[in-house]
């Protein structure tokens, strides 16, 4: 009988940057944009979104003193942030 490798090849590095790229690809077509991208990682930012269909509603409804809390969140906007990696088998791993 002849034993078969179980364990996982690892990937060359050139490999693993393609993998990178083509996921960070992924990730600008939604809006995101790249801060960092060093070997086998990359991290994104993006601003975060305001759901304007309510707050439309609440200026209407308030005579529009609601404009006023809608000014604040759009020029103190928060960021999200998303770091990808790809570990030495191709597998990519997201957070944030």
């Amino acid at each position: 009988m002849t034993e078969v490798n179980s364990a996982p090849v690892p990937l060359p590095e050139d490999t693993r940057t393609q993998v990178l790229n083509a996921e960070v690809a992924k990730y600008v077509q939604r809006g995101w944009t790249v801060q960092t991208f060093a070997a086998g990682q990359a991290v994104l930012s993006r601003n975060k979104r305001i759901g304007w269909f309510w707050n439309l509603i609440l200026v209407i409804l308030t005579g529009g003193l609601w404009l006023f809390y809608i000014l604040y969140r759009a020029l103190n906007r928060k960021k999200e942030t998303a770091i990808i990696t790809v570990d030495a088998n191709g597998r990519i791993h997201s957070a944030g």
